[in-house]
């Protein structure tokens, strides 16, 4: 009984580290939607930002697979004796629901955020068509220039 009560604290130190790592997750998704919103954008800044939430997620996986360790090992004790530990069990499905709630409100900045880049990536797609349909512009005004030069020699009057 008394390993189960530990192995409980453990499952909900997880869940406080869950909760503290969503939550911090949720910080750097509204950062990015402010940095995404401003008028001046930098690939570079953006990584930066994309790599700091990677270190987060590996450590919110982290979290979640000791989590899963540490309940597979007391699922069965739980289980079967759900009633000594119904105020254990309650404060865990209450961590659940709260960690649930932030994983939902993540998930919709997440897609907000998506969709403004995606904005972003179209305009400057736009841009850059336009860049190189200039350039092609410019080219082709040179061949043509560059052509039109030996034509017009060509159609001089050579007599005299």
């Amino acid at each position: 009984m008394q390993e189960t009560i530990r192995n409980i604290k453990i499952l909900r130190d997880c869940m406080t580290r869950k909760e503290n790592i969503l939550n911090n997750l949720i910080d750097m998704t509204r950062e990015q939607e402010a940095y995404l919103s401003g008028d001046e954008f930098d690939v570079d800044v953006f990584d930066g930002m994309i790599d700091a939430k990677n270190l987060m997620l590996d450590e919110l996986n982290s979290v979640d697979n000791g989590f899963e360790n540490v309940y597979n090992r007391v699922r069965d004790e739980l289980k079967d004796n759900s009633s000594s530990y119904a105020d254990e069990i309650r404060d865990l499905k209450n961590c659940i629901r709260e960690i649930t709630s932030l994983s939902m409100q993540l998930q919709a900045l997440e897609e907000r955020n998506r969709s403004r880049l995606e904005k972003i990536f179209s305009s400057k797609q736009v841009e850059i068509t336009g860049y190189k349909r200039a350039s092609n512009q410019v080219s082709a005004y040179y061949q043509t220039m560059t052509g039109n030069a030996a034509a017009l020699n060509s159609i001089m009057d050579k007599k005299k």
